[in-house]
């Protein structure tokens, strides 16, 4: 079974801890297939790799959130938690 807590940690430290660079690395290891596909531009553009990391941060949260909700945490709890805007919650 999933243990939120443990897996809520364990992301927290992964994003307060990678660099971009390393990001772009663990992708490259882990998820190939994104790499093969825009291998050269994810290499030479660091806006690019930026918002790849900026948006799996952002997923990750989200795949959490409502696993958080369903332990009885309120929204604003969450949201302060996982630092998400409430609005983007409450949708």
């Amino acid at each position: 079974m999933l243990d939120i807590n443990k897996s809520k940690e364990i992301l927290e430290n992964y994003f307060a801890t990678v660099t971009h660079e390393q990001f772009g690395r663990d992708l490259e290891k882990y998820c190939p297939e994104l790499i093969e596909a825009e291998s050269a531009s994810l290499e030479s553009d660091t806006s690019r790799n930026i918002e790849i990391y900026q948006q799996a941060k952002q997923d990750s949260k989200l795949e959490i959130a409502p696993k958080l909700l369903k332990k009885g945490l309120s929204i604003q709890e969450v949201a302060e938690i996982l630092e998400l805007d409430v609005h983007l919650l409450a949708q």
